[in-house]
């Protein structure tokens, strides 16, 4: 496509496709999607000049994985989103066939987009480029290309998805890469003037320590800081998003997976030097390139990609729209574990409350809805039980407690959703069960107690499912709070 006419066909695509996008009935309330068109990765999360900014891969034209631009958003509260002008567009060399994707940095009242340009030949031959935009109001962006322009030697073309932090003064960057024996790496940069950058070496990959047979990519990699709420010992996280890991039980059942490891980063070696086993961020079936940021409140706050690649076979295509970003979470290191817990801020779209407080044997129905928050709390259990969630005559996602196995399961078998298999993850002896249903119009995020583990996938129910129904086999206490999305 030529440079002039990428904003022309934007703007065409949207004013062809909006009416049919806008009048499907799973589109969602209170997640960041596409006007139309295709979203993926989350970037440049950020906060500046007294907004939230989230920037995100958009493909305009389509429901396929081209023309990827950085659509732009602003909130308040992480909730209720402002949709700006398209921040980046593919409308330069260094990224005529994509502006992949990146992250974001304030630094001396100016926002700074660190992002991988995309350029092929007619062989369809790779050239990645890392770039950057500058903005003094936070709306239009001056661009730099490219500031990194080949692969250290070992590595093939495939290195993007540039993180960038501060610490001491001087600029860092983590990029995800492939090494010539077709593994995942991630790699290391510095920059005193975040213009200029220098190489630092390769601080982890496929078959590192414990790493065996790691995937042949790693995506969207990301570094941050955080204090153990109970110990005070400050811990050390790498999360990526390997490509080519083998399913293991109920492990790694996504196409692509997405998770984090504890270690140490040592930034003179430079290595980061691993101390846990990779751990996987999200159970469910959609969830992928997550980006984190910390606020001014002190917080670190993830989103993901409700989505994962090579996935597109969804129901939403016929409308001309697919994907969109999963709700904002909090992270907290507890003991050594990572919480994910849902925004303060959730609090504040709550409506119309409704309760239940019984023993319950067999299934019983305690609701309808479409969007809405849900507490539960189980206990005095000796069998199966659960939730069924958006029921109808063909629709039904259920959330249960297998037994026998102690294992939490999500079935969304019945829908319109292409993968019907089950994801589950194992919780071992337990007394008692919380979880935290956020339900919207095609998606279900599940927090299980206090958010030692979390679930994401879309769902797709028949218009009209929106029964709530709990269950146990034989016989389970249940209390349950709902709120009606405002």
């Amino acid at each position: 496509m030529d440079f002039k006419d990428v904003e022309k066909k934007e703007e065409e695509s949207v004013l062809e496709k909006k009416e049919i996008v806008e009048k499907d009935f799973w589109r969602q309330k209170y997640h960041i999607q596409g006007i139309v068109g295709l979203i993926n990765d989350p970037n440049g999360f950020s906060q500046f000049k007294g907004k939230y900014h989230m920037f995100y891969q958009w493909n305009p034209l389509g429901t396929i994985h081209k023309n990827k631009t950085w659509a732009h958003s602003v909130s308040d509260d992480l909730l209720h989103w402002e949709r700006l002008g398209t921040a980046l567009r593919p409308d330069t060399w260094y990224s005529k066939d994509g502006v992949y994707s990146g992250s974001a940095i304030v630094d001396d009242g100016k926002l700074y987009l660190f992002y991988t340009g995309n350029v092929k030949d007619c062989g369809g031959n790779r050239e990645s480029y890392q770039c950057l935009a500058v903005s003094s109001d936070g709306e239009n962006f001056e661009r730099w290309e490219p500031s990194i322009v080949n692969q250290p030697d070992g590595y093939t073309r495939h290195i993007r998805d540039p993180k960038i932090w501060k610490k001491d003064g001087k600029f860092y960057a983590v990029i995800g890469i492939q090494s010539e024996d077709l593994e995942g790496k991630a790699v290391l940069y510095s920059s005193e003037n975040i213009k200029d950058w220098k190489f630092e070496g390769e601080i982890a990959g496929a078959n590192h320590g414990k790493l065996k047979d790691f995937g042949f990519m790693w995506e969207c990699p990301d570094y941050f800081q955080l204090k153990d709420e109970k110990t005070g010992e400050i811990k050390d996280l790498l999360v990526f998003s390997p490509q080519g890991l083998e399913p293991e039980g109920d492990l790694y059942n996504n196409k692509y997976q997405t998770g984090y490891l504890f270690g140490k980063l040592d930034y003179e070696k430079p290595e980061f030097e691993i101390s846990s086993d990779f751990v996987e961020i999200d159970r469910g079936h959609d969830f992928y390139a997550p980006q984190s940021m910390e606020d001014d409140k002190g917080r670190r706050i993830i989103v993901g990609w409700m989505g994962v690649p090579e996935e597109e076979d969804f129901p939403t295509v016929k409308n001309e729209w697919i994907h969109c970003l999963t709700l904002p979470r909090e992270l907290k290191v507890i003991n050594g574990r990572l919480y994910q817990l849902p925004i303060k801020e959730m609090e504040s779209i709550r409506g119309e409350k409704i309760e239940f407080n019984e023993k319950v044997a067999g299934e019983v129905k305690v609701g309808t809805g479409t969007t809405y928050e849900l507490k539960t709390k189980f206990s005095n259990f000796n069998s199966d039980f659960g939730l069924k969630l958006r029921t109808g005559k063909n629709s039904e996602t259920v959330l249960k407690f297998d037994y026998n196995d102690k294992k939490f399961v999500l079935d969304r078998t019945k829908g319109e959703q292409p993968d019907k298999r089950l994801r589950k993850v194992y919780l071992g002896n337990i007394s008692e069960l919380e979880l935290t249903v956020f339900v919207d119009n095609s998606s279900v995020e599940v927090f299980i107690n206090s958010g030692q583990e979390v679930f994401s996938s879309r769902i797709f129910p028949e218009k009209g499912a929106d029964g709530i129904s709990v269950f146990a086999n034989e016989n389970a206490s249940v209390k349950i709070e709902k709120w009606e999305w405002k």
